[in-house]
């Protein structure tokens, strides 16, 4: 069976694709499905909505197309070869959906090519019939051999896992380790700028490749689109697809920012895309696939995206402090810990946390499998350390897994292997010690791992807390989320109501902080707020939350703490304080 595919760019100002399929079917009937959701990104998307006017280039008596799901449509072509075409409408601005414009032309594979059934095996070839009006296409596919604008995949898993950009930006390149990079920027940034991420990006890559002990890929292509509003990316085997929001980013805690992002995506061309969970492939592209593991897959990512920016320079050690206790804090100011383990937060990712934009209540219900995952994976890796005096570390763990399921056994792990490999690596029962932390809702008491290398919790003067989140719509101030954890379990307020006034002042969008900041922790006011038209009074009572950093280096810690936080500072490197001391010379 062969399927080949030929795009044409067709109306990219009205956001529209056209697509050829020409299938060599071996059965009388074919089934054609378009999958429903992508990797990496752990929701069902519906993607047949965009998919419009399926019919044959060149019908024959006796021929038919039916759609006989949402998702799958019938061809009956008496065994003999078809082609069809069909529209793709794409102007949703995500890593994981078609962006399709007079700009430039991002193809998501999943949310485009329909597919024969349970024929993910065949190697699908895509073509482009025109390329107008742009110059450049960029691809982590590889081009057939003898064409200059045809791209072939091994097989489909492959072929989904290749976006496609048709742009007039030319890519910046560099290379690092034997591997070659592309970095192709959309947006109006100026060029130095440009070359200052190429640069920094680079420096990265360099330090996760020689810390990973080398990387399978010749060559990985990095698209980052600068548009307003937008976060986010969505890892490849050989690319990356990553949006930052261009206002404000040379600030240095936004460009940080960006650099992390850059780095968690390319971490998992390792974790995820080759060390993986075992439900995280092959896949099923119809329904969803459910794993307990996501903690691994995201949370050791989110662990390592930060921690690289350490080791490579771009933190400061406070400025890495400083990060995390922003998740630490995220964690602490919810009472999601209570309900959720890492294990659920993973398994029920489809309906809870991808629908948490939707769900004011997920933050006293729930927990991030990458926030709480990196905290897990940091206290993993401090733990490892200390117990085998530096040796060893989670590093050691990831290279080791990478050997034993994806270049040997070529699959993924189990949750009981992971633990094993762990244990043969550091000889280390991690599983006694840890598992607890992912099975059930309990916190993990990071403080203790972070104390191994010096790093120590302090008070700080605490912020008033009033146990609601409000905001602005159309000049009123709307409650959007009520935290249970605080002192507001007992008080009837609602999401949707409108705050007034306090103590008998107004409330206005342009005064709000500083009506709060009048207050102190346990003390109460006269709430005046607006409920479906009737006008209601209530008291509340002020809680208080932390404020600022809470981590500080130990810089009076004992010698043998002191040179284990040198090994985690500098980890594959020489530290400054194990580098043996300059012989004295005299001078004439």
């Amino acid at each position: 069976m062969i399927v080949k595919y030929t795009l044409d760019t067709y109306q990219p100002h009205r956001h529209l694709l056209k697509v050829e399929m020409e299938v060599h079917p071996d059965k009388q009937e074919t089934f054609l499905c378009i999958p429903n959701w992508s990797p990496g990104s752990y929701k069902i998307r519906d993607y047949s909505k965009s998919i419009h006017q399926v019919q044959f280039t060149q019908s024959k008596p006796g021929w038919n197309i039916e759609q006989t799901d949402l998702d799958t449509w019938k061809v009956s072509s008496k065994g003999e070869t078809f082609k069809i075409s069909y529209l793709v409408y794409g102007f949703e601005h995500t890593v994981r959906t078609n962006y399709f414009t007079s700009d430039f032309i991002l193809v998501h594979p999943p949310a485009t090519f329909l597919y024969p059934k349970d024929r993910l095996d065949l190697e699908p070839e895509v073509s482009w019939k025109n390329l107008t009006p742009f110059r450049f296409c960029y691809t982590g596919l590889k081009k057939k051999e003898g064409s200059k604008q045809t791209w072939k995949a091994k097989n489909f898993d492959e072929f989904f896992d290749s976006p496609i950009l048709l742009t007039n930006e030319k890519q910046i390149t560099f290379s690092a380790e034997g591997c070659e990079f592309d970095l192709v920027i959309l947006g109006d940034i100026e060029t130095k700028d440009k070359k200052k991420i190429s640069k920094d990006l680079a420096t990265i890559v360099e330090t996760q490749i020689k810390l990973m002990g080398g990387t399978e890929n010749k060559y990985y292509l990095f698209v980052l689109d600068m548009s307003d509003n937008l976060y986010g990316g969505l890892e490849h085997l050989n690319c990356s697809i990553n949006q930052f929001d261009p206002n404000g980013w040379p600030n240095p805690d936004n460009y940080r920012t960006l650099l992390e992002l850059l780095s968690h995506e390319y971490f998992h061309h390792w974790n995820v895309k080759r060390i993986r969970p075992i439900a995280l492939g092959p896949f099923d592209y119809q329904k969803p696939n459910l794993t307990k593991e996501l903690w691994i897959a995201e949370g050791i990512t989110s662990f390592f995206d930060a921690y690289f920016l350490l080791l490579c320079g771009s933190y400061t050690p406070q400025q890495y402090l400083n990060k995390l206790w922003k998740d630490i804090q995220e964690l602490e100011e919810s009472l999601g810990e209570s309900w959720m383990s890492l294990e659920d937060s993973s398994f029920t990712a489809w309906t809870k946390y991808y629908n948490r934009p939707f769900d004011p209540n997920f933050s006293n219900t729930g927990i991030s499998y990458y926030t709480k995952g990196a905290i897990l994976s940091l206290s993993i890796h401090l733990y490892i350390l200390k117990e085998t005096k530096g040796r060893k570390s989670l590093v050691d763990i990831m290279i080791a897994l990478n050997k034993q399921y994806h270049q040997e056994k070529k699959r993924g792990f189990t949750k009981a292997e992971f633990f094993q490999t762990a244990k043969k690596v550091t000889g280390l029962d991690l599983k006694l010690e840890f598992d607890t932390y992912i099975t059930e809702p309990k916190r993990i008491p990071v403080e203790n791992y972070l104390h191994l290398i010096g790093v120590e919790r302090t008070s700080s003067k605490p912020k008033i807390e009033s146990g609601f989140r409000v905001k602005e719509e159309r000049g009123r101030m709307i409650v959007s989320k009520i935290l249970l954890s605080k002192s507001v379990k007992e008080t009837d307020i609602n999401l949707g109501d409108e705050w007034i006034a306090l103590d008998d002042k107004r409330i206005l969008p342009g005064n709000f902080k500083e009506l709060l900041s009048q207050y102190q922790p346990g003390k109460k006011a006269d709430l005046l707020l607006s409920r479906r038209g009737k006008i209601l009074k209530r008291k509340i009572k002020f809680d208080s939350s932390p404020s600022g950093n809470e981590l500080w280096i130990d810089e009076k810690a004992k010698d043998s703490v002191k040179e284990l936080r040198e090994v985690f500072l500098h980890l594959g490197k020489e530290s400054e304080t194990s580098k043996p001391s300059a012989k004295k010379t005299r001078s004439k």
